[in-house]
């Protein structure tokens, strides 16, 4: 019929000619019909076992094409262009014509999920080992079974503009806070970049202090974490096609937590903090001192030590600022290429290229037997950190410490620490201020923010996680 090819010329033009755009034509009790679906997205058997085969078997029946296929959820539509994009989320257009076009979609969706693993980033010796994948539908029943209870809501959303993703927002809403959940809602309704939306774009467009280059949306592989931050009254956003949850608001020590922390006895948990503290600040401070200390500051280094450092520097051509710049490069350029190489070379990359080139330089004079100690340190401190982002930050952070220690010494590194501590206090996500629980100090926060007390000492959730307003929320606790 005419009508029926001017309606599928309409969904051609609608959907720019791909050519992964199929029609399957049928009649069904003497009306003539097709099916329209991009076969990159849809089950072709399913829709073979549950459309065709079903009109062929009520065709000589009475009953409308709903009743028909009743088991399928037909959905009406009016006109083409509220079909064509439900085209793109893998469903299949019936079109049926009887003195007009009648419009029926159906989800049709073909499922391509990987199986659940844990994800590599955040692997715990204890505990459970699910990782989320990229359906929002599993990840979703992932932190469910987490978190049993009535008090999980979550909310769905669509942000973009030309790529729609879908969003969830799922919270427990006697705990987190309704200023801070409609401050995140605000953000998300006010998201119309014409770009693809990563969780990347997401935490960049979400943050709240945007110059800075602290993490304050915390990223999380695992349902068991998100479920622990959700009972600490936190919120954690969700997108279609991406493993990855975020988690705010957050505060700076929240990046220096494990999973582990909580599976192991309270003691270690503390300790195993404590060292990723004091892994912070060797991997932030140790060159800069070195530097400081080497070029400015020499009779402060003890007696014993003085001889060594002074032998392995005498045959080194310039200052220990180019020194240390040379080998940090040098690292972060293994490390690169340990990431982006398959995995097998990357680690004999990151082995024998630090072993070979460590000994080059120090063989040819070009880096002191103490650089490459200070420079081994401070890689390994940086690693310590669980968080990627904020590793990332703390290697970065390290060169203009370096800059200024090299132009004013100790004093330098002084008035570098005092702007990093001024810019933290300063910064707040959502309302928690970043460096909670230590400013404003508050006891019951150190007792799992800053260390890991006993459960039995620890309050059923944290409060400076759901602030009711940031004036409350600086008043203590």
């Amino acid at each position: 019929m005419s009508e029926l090819k001017e309606i599928k010329n309409k969904l051609t033009a609608a959907v720019h000619g791909t050519d992964d755009l199929v029609f399957r034509e049928f009649t069904y009790q003497g009306l003539h019909g097709f099916v329209l679906f991009l076969d990159s997205l849809v089950d072709e058997k399913w829709l073979e076992n549950i459309i065709f085969k079903q009109l062929n078997q009520a065709a000589a029946s009475k009953r409308s094409l709903q009743e028909a296929l009743a088991s399928a959820s037909l959905e009406k539509k009016a006109t083409v262009a509220e079909c064509v994009p439900l085209l793109y989320k893998g469903q299949a257009a019936i079109v049926l014509y009887d003195q007009g076009p009648s419009f029926f979609m159906v989800e049709a969706a073909l499922s391509i999920n990987r199986s659940i693993e844990e994800p590599t980033n955040e692997r715990a010796l204890q505990g459970t080992h699910e990782g989320f994948i990229e359906s929002l539908l599993v990840n979703l029943h992932l932190i469910r079974r987490q978190a049993a209870t009535d008090k999980v809501i979550v909310r769905k959303k669509k942000i973009g503009k030309t790529i729609k993703k879908d969003v969830a927002v799922v919270y427990m809403h006697d705990r987190a806070s309704a200023t801070v959940l409609a401050e995140l809602m605000k953000k998300l309704e006010a998201i119309n970049q014409d770009i693809t939306i990563s969780p990347g774009v997401l935490n960049e467009l979400l943050q709240q202090s945007k110059r800075s280059i602290f993490p304050q949306v915390l990223y999380s592989e695992r349902p068991d974490v998100v479920a622990g931050n959700m009972a600490e009254g936190r919120i954690a956003v969700l997108m279609e096609g991406n493993p990855t949850a975020l988690i705010l608001p957050v505060s700076f020590f929240s990046f220096l937590q494990s999973v582990d922390d909580y599976n192991f006895h309270f003691f270690l948990g503390s300790f195993l903090r404590s060292v990723r503290l004091l892994a912070l600040c060797i991997a932030v401070f140790v060159p800069s001192l070195y530097i400081s200390l080497v070029a400015f500051h020499f009779e402060i280094i003890p007696q014993p030590l003085i001889i060594s450092v002074k032998s392995s520097l005498q045959n080194i051509p310039y200052p220990p600022l180019v020194e240390a710049l040379i080998m940090e490069l040098t690292i972060e350029l293994i490390r690169e290429a340990g990431v982006r190489l398959p995995a097998p070379i990357g680690q004999t990359i990151g082995i024998v290229g630090g072993l070979v080139i460590g000994e080059a330089v120090v063989n040819a004079g070009l880096v002191s037997n103490m650089m490459i100690i200070v420079v081994a340190i401070t890689a390994i401190a940086s690693y310590v950190i669980p968080n990627t982002e904020m590793s990332s930050v703390v290697r970065l952070i390290r060169f203009p410490l370096m800059l200024a220690s090299a132009a004013f010494g100790l004093i330098g590194v002084i008035l570098s620490f005092f702007a990093i501590l001024m810019h933290l206090v300063k910064l707040d996500s959502y309302g928690v201020p970043y460096f909670s629980p230590l400013a404003p100090f508050r006891l019951k926060g150190v007792k799992d923010g800053l260390l890991r007390f006993p459960t039995w000492l620890i309050q059923q959730h944290t409060r400076y996680a759901s602030p009711h307003s940031k004036r409350e929320s600086r008043k203590g606790g």
